[in-house]
């Protein structure tokens, strides 16, 4: 059963690297867990609704030091951690809130609470670990909607909000046959550094983002500049990606891809 943090020790805690010995991370020995089906009572649903919701959780550990001492033994040892136990201790601790809504950005410190304590019974040293809830029931128009957190001593950490796969059918385009009829037009969106107190905020921001491509504006970042975000967002940053699946017969798709400020 998950029983928290011991007294005194913080979600942070186990992510250690020594000052003098900056690891990067691309190179880290990772573990993860991709994609564990759960029932989350969290996040919104499309409606903005606080409901129990079906999500698919990655948990990505990376190791302080390399896993040669278990690889050469064949055998686990305090170098890494078992993604059983791993995969059984996130279960567990999502049941054991499962009456307890909370908001994504609590969902997610949940279990950065239980990587931590998970990496200190099997006293394995971390050089960061990251959590990716997707709610699969999140979007009104594609795949879903997700937030991928990472924590790290060093400034690279990720808070990112993203919609996957958004299908909307538009007048879109130059050439005179896309004036002739709707094509479907796919957008990914990201919304970087995003503030703890927007994330469940995903509903309307879809919503914002179908209306302005319904009026066939070629300003969508710009529109959400000025509709969605506030001077409270600064610091936040869209990053949004327009395909055309349709446009080019012999191609999957061609596509546009932006990065701007929230608050420019």
């Amino acid at each position: 059963m998950y029983r928290g943090l011991p007294p005194g020790v913080e979600p942070g805690d186990f992510v250690r690297v020594k000052r003098d010995e900056p690891r990067n991370l691309l190179k880290a020995d990772k573990i993860t867990v991709r994609n564990l089906q759960v029932v989350a009572n969290a996040g919104v649903d499309v409606w903005g609704r606080q409901k129990k919701q079906r999500a698919l959780i990655t948990a990505t550990v990376f190791l302080a030091k390399p896993f040669d001492t278990a690889a050469r033994a064949d055998s686990l040892d305090n170098s890494t951690i078992h993604y059983g136990i791993l995969s059984k201790d996130l279960l567990q601790a999502i049941a054991d809130k499962e009456s307890e809504w909370m908001s994504t950005s609590d969902f997610t410190s949940h279990l950065f609470s239980q990587i931590t304590t998970t990496a200190i019974a099997s006293q394995t040293i971390l050089a960061a670990f990251e959590v990716d809830t997707f709610y699969l029931k999140g979007s009104m128009f594609g795949d879903g909607v997700g937030y991928r957190e990472s924590t790290t001593q060093f400034s690279n950490g990720v808070e990112e909000l993203y919609f996957r796969n958004l299908r909307i059918p538009c007048i879109i385009g130059v050439n005179p046959n896309e004036r002739l009829q709707k094509q479907p037009v796919v957008v990914n969106l990201w919304i970087e550094k995003v503030k703890k107190e927007r994330i469940d905020d995903y509903p309307k921001l879809e919503t914002a983002v179908f209306e302005t491509l319904e009026a066939l504006s070629t300003k969508v970042v710009e529109d959400l500049q000025k509709n969605y975000f506030t001077s409270d967002d600064a610091g936040s940053s869209i990053r949004l990606r327009v395909e055309k699946p349709l446009a080019v017969p012999f191609a999957d798709a061609p596509v546009i891809e932006i990065l701007r400020a929230a608050v420019p």
